[in-house]
């Protein structure tokens, strides 16, 4: 692959991120009407100038909606990764450096966690805590997790080896100085392409439980509650507006986040870009 399309690759997947970011942020500006506004007289209206979305039940603005669900979904995504990070990462350094029983012991425990399907530990999880944007983030970013301490170990075992970090034992520096100083900082570009990548999954993850009702308590906006909410009226031959704008929101949203991922992974690992 050329420099320049993969640069074009990465130039589009950030503008396509960051279109959604701004639409996030700026929905008060964007949206003209109140996503909760109650409108009975204007049930299931299709696109028109007035609802460009078309309407929902009870008149709910689809607009209006999908740009507000944009500022919990990406909220939820981006924090729960953070919250991933901020376990995952320490873990990793600690495990991969040192090894020996407390590694052994870190990895089978994540063994049982990974043994269960996301969305089924999620959903778990999720039916105990009950539902909430808090309780949202806490149990997506605890999934991810066990991602973030395999990668970053696993980096760390590479690193450990390399003539630098000799150097830094041989002058007699700490195994915590080598490790916050020479090792840590190489494992950020690794960390950073994965992060792009779990954000993406989170958006789906989050929208996945939203669909099944376990995501941001009704009548607040969410792209997969609104998926969920639209798909019977659609089966029925009409409405289809209320499940397709979001449908399209949550693809831009992952794919986006997909192609940045893929790209600043090429950029940390310049030989994957040349087996292409």
């Amino acid at each position: 692959m050329t420099a320049r399309k993969y640069d074009a690759r990465l130039i589009i997947g950030l503008t396509m991120f960051g279109f959604m970011v701004a639409v996030a942020v700026f929905a008060p500006l964007i949206a003209r009407n109140d996503p909760l506004a109650i409108d009975l007289t204007n049930q299931f209206v299709p696109p028109s100038a007035d609802h460009w979305f078309g309407t929902a039940s009870l008149g709910f603005d689809v607009f209006a909606r999908v740009v507000y669900a944009a500022r919990h979904d990406l909220l939820i995504a981006v924090s729960a990764v953070a919250l991933s990070i901020a376990i995952g990462h320490p873990i990793g350094l600690l495990v991969g450096y040192v090894g020996g029983w407390g590694d052994s012991v870190t990895m089978r425990c994540l063994d049982v966690v990974q043994a269960f399907p996301a969305l089924v530990l999620a959903i778990g999880v999720l039916s105990a805590l009950g539902q909430g944007v808090r309780n949202l983030i806490l149990v997506i970013g605890i999934v991810g997790v066990p991602t973030f301490v395999r990668l970053v170990r696993a980096e760390v075992r590479s690193l450990r080896e390399h003539a630098y970090v000799e150097a830094g034992r041989a002058v007699g520096n700490s195994r915590s100085k080598i490790l916050v100083r020479y090792i840590a900082p190489g494992t950020v570009g690794t960390v950073v392409t994965q992060a792009a990548v779990s954000c993406g999954w989170a958006v789906l993850l989050a929208a996945a439980l939203g669909f099944i009702g376990l995501g941001v308590p009704l009548p607040e906006p969410e792209w997969g509650a609104m998926i969920a909410e639209g798909i019977p009226e659609m089966r029925r031959g009409g409405s289809w507006w209320i499940p397709v704008f979001p449908g399209i929101a949550i693809a831009i949203t992952a794919f986006s986040l997909i192609l940045i991922g893929e790209s600043v992974a090429d950029l940390v690992e310049p030989t994957r870009r040349k087996s292409r």
